[in-house]
């Protein structure tokens, strides 16, 4: 799966492009705490769980978009204190067929006729929740959580290609 259209998730795709499942969960992980970092002002050394936490505070994240990023930061974590571990166990598929906007959008759209692996729910996950937070700047002031927008909202929910 290959991201367009903005020269930071093609930047990431790249990183991305044939690794394993343990390199392309720690270095998803990795993109989202250096962009929430950019997003948030974010100047000092603070853990991933604090900045996702602290965008959905700022009005950076959906509710959706926070949870998930919850869970990419605890695969990042399995991955990162288990070194046998390579790929996606049966634990690590099931928290990934569980991520919030993989089960919203492969509901509303035949999806899982063309992403079937774990890997590639995941890439769809870590592009979607990519793509909106290169549109998104920090208010002025916190406002909280944004809403989830319809599936039918194609400038939020993007297309799939390159499959």
């Amino acid at each position: 799966m290959e991201f367009k259209a903005h020269s930071k998730m093609e930047e990431l795709s790249s990183f991305l492009k044939e690794e394993s499942p343990r390199c392309t969960v720690i270095v998803s992980a990795a993109f989202f705490d250096e962009t929430l970092a950019g997003l948030l002002g974010d100047t000092n050394e603070r853990s991933l769980f604090v900045r996702i936490n602290d965008a959905l505070a700022w009005g950076l994240l959906t509710q959706d978009e926070h949870d998930d990023l919850h869970v990419i930061r605890a695969l990042r974590n399995d991955f990162a204190h288990d070194l046998r571990v390579k790929d996606f166990d049966a634990a690590a598929t099931v928290k990934v067929a569980a991520l919030k906007l993989w089960t919203t959008a492969s509901r509303a759209l035949p999806l899982d006729r063309v992403i079937r692996t774990p890997a590639d729910q995941l890439l769809y996950v870590v592009g979607l929740i990519g793509f909106r937070l290169q549109h998104r700047t920090r208010p002025a002031t916190r406002t909280g959580t944004l809403p989830e927008p319809p599936i039918t909202d194609t400038d939020a929910w993007p297309p799939v290609t390159n499959l």
